[in-house]
């Protein structure tokens, strides 16, 4: 292998990273430097607010013993698989102690060094794990296996760091203590009740007793690593390679902009969605007159209050009497359908003869009759019924400064582009809106690769993607992904592997749903899975055709 000068290649990354996070809004302190450490450790100093890496240079003697060092540390049996297991792991370092500035940097670094190390992986994994190919992953796996191995020998804890690992849920999966289906099941309980894993797992009755001795010794094990940190240069070498391999082992992806929402305080300010008071009329007719003053301005914000108008007019049809008292509940399940969907081609004649069936104090109010029974008496925005509609009016219609209002009309504008998330209520597209995260690709960068396992959702906000698939070694392009369009959805339903790597052609922007999170909108709004299947089917029918004329 080619010699390199490892603290260059350290250089480049810290430089690179410092511009990807910047374009996140993570802003580091205009000085930090990259500079030489000494000894065998990398570290952040807190005093100095600088990055010091230490790495052997083959090109000196004390490079070359240190380099002997390290191999009979890290088990490596000549200098070029040394130089490889460095080439590959110095990204991480770099954006791992990169994190300790940013934290220092917005006043959030705390006292436990376990917790601060644990969320400086965290950002690490969200740069660089999606670089890495299948292959690269694999490799790494190998190399931190039996670095891991070779370490145990000196070590008496040998699961310090599952047992010290962030999320015991990913730590007991990726180890392969707790299998996918069950995985998945305690993480969705966990993520819509509360609570911590260790009650969740001690609940499940799918543990051993030894597991359960060691989630019990969890708080111990914790304790001693902020006591001890790094006094014990070995055993803290043995853990920061076993959280490693677990981060690279998990099924989680990190992102950037996921990081700076939750470890920096950095979230994107929205209007929170609607919550309703009882629907009334006049806050039926100021949502729909607020829908016709925002057109001129923002067909998003028009969108939203006409959606708002149709709400409104479904709690007010729920709560009465149809005429037809044998076929109310069937018709009101079906006025549902139609009032939480926005554009249904066939929404209007149901809707003519929903109005027939209606009070006459209703009638005037259906969408064909509104406009001309407007009472204009009915004063905007005073008459909005929440305050996030009255907000979004005063910063759309009046012009109104309101930084939370222009993040909202932004992220539903970009929600708006796709056919499965533009039908949908506007309480749900908020929700959607607050738990997007922003994802940037240079071109050549994958968005995922092919046979991992991630069952996040994309959709393209800016950019080009291609598809492709490899057979026998060769890369076959089977589709492309143009803005506005979801992806990924497949894994989603299916929770299978990934059947295809998804690659930037141009500078692409992206914004993802973990599947967590549209897990829990789901089950609370059922109808956005019927949007993503029908989104799904007419890729693969499209598909499906683009291979029959192929084969033509």
């Amino acid at each position: 292998m080619e010699k390199i000068d490892l603290f260059a290649l350290g250089q480049q990354y810290f430089r690179q990273f410092l511009d990807e996070f910047a374009s996140y809004g993570l802003q580091s302190d205009p000085g930090i430097e990259l500079r030489r450490g000494k000894g065998m450790l990398c570290y952040y100093s807190l005093e100095d607010r600088h990055i010091y890496l230490s790495v052997p240079d083959l090109a000196s003697p004390v490079g070359k013993l240190q380099a002997l060092f390290f191999r009979s540390l890290l088990g490596c049996e000549t200098d070029d698989e040394l130089l490889y297991f460095f080439r590959l792991f110095i990204p991480h370092i770099i954006a791992h102690e990169l994190t300790h500035h940013f934290r220092q940097r917005y006043g959030l670094f705390g006292k436990s060094l376990w917790h601060e190390e644990q969320v400086a992986n965290k950002l690490a994994v969200a740069v660089v794990k999606h670089r890495l190919s299948p292959q690269q992953k694999d490799e790494a796996r190998r190399f931190l296996r039996r670095a891991i191995d070779t370490l145990a020998q000196q070590i008496t804890e040998k699961n310090v760091a599952t047992d010290s690992y962030y999320s015991v849920l990913h730590a007991l999966n990726a180890s392969g203590q707790i299998d996918d289906a069950e995985f998945e099941e305690l993480e969705l309980l966990q993520s819509s009740l509360g609570g911590t894993a260790e009650d969740f797992l001690e609940g499940s009755g799918q543990l051993t007793t030894e597991m359960v001795q060691r989630l019990e010794q969890r708080g111990n094990v914790i304790e001693e690593i902020d006591e001890k940190y790094a006094t014990d240069q070995l055993k803290y070498i043995y853990y920061h390679l076993g959280w490693l391999y677990l981060d690279l082992t998990s099924r989680e992806t990190e992102y950037v902009d996921e990081f700076a929402r939750n470890y920096l305080n950095l979230g994107i300010e929205l209007l929170p969605p609607p919550a309703d008071p009882a629907a009334n009329l006049v806050a039926l007719q100021a949502c729909f007159k607020a829908s016709q003053e925002a057109g001129p301005n923002s067909a998003v914000a028009s969108r939203y209050f006409y959606k708002r108008y149709r709400a409104l007019l479904l709690q007010l049809l729920e709560s009465v009497e149809l005429t037809v008292a044998a076929q109310t509940e069937s018709l009101k399940r079906e006025a549902r359908l139609i009032l939480e969907n926005w554009g249904a081609a066939q929404s209007a004649d149901t809707l003519d003869f929903l109005s027939q069936m209606a009070p006459a104090s209703l009638r005037p109010y259906f969408p064909h009759l509104i406009a001309a029974n407007l009472d204009p008496a009915v004063a905007l925005p005073a008459n909005l019924p929440t305050d996030t509609d009255r907000r979004l009016y005063r910063h759309v219609v009046l012009g109104e400064a309101d930084s939370a209002a222009e993040n909202t009309v932004r992220r539903l504008a970009l929600l708006d582009q796709t056919d499965v998330y533009r039908p949908l209520p506007v309480d749900v597209l908020l929700k959607l809106a607050g738990k997007l995260s922003l994802v940037n690709f240079a071109p050549g960068e994958c968005v995922i690769w092919e046979g991992e396992r991630n069952d996040d959702v994309y959709f393209l906000n800016e950019g080009r993607l291609e598809v492709f698939i490899t057979r026998a070694g060769q890369e076959r392009v089977v589709g492309q992904v143009e803005p506005g369009e979801q992806f990924g959805e497949i894994a989603f339903f299916t929770e299978d592997a990934r059947y295809a790597t998804v690659r930037a052609v141009e500078p692409s922007r992206c914004f993802v749903l973990t599947d967590v999170d549209l897990q829990l909108i789901a089950y609370e709004h059922p109808p956005i899975l019927m949007q993503m299947a029908g989104a799904l089917a007419k890729r693969l029918a499209d598909l499906y055709q683009t291979e029959r004329k192929e084969t033509v």
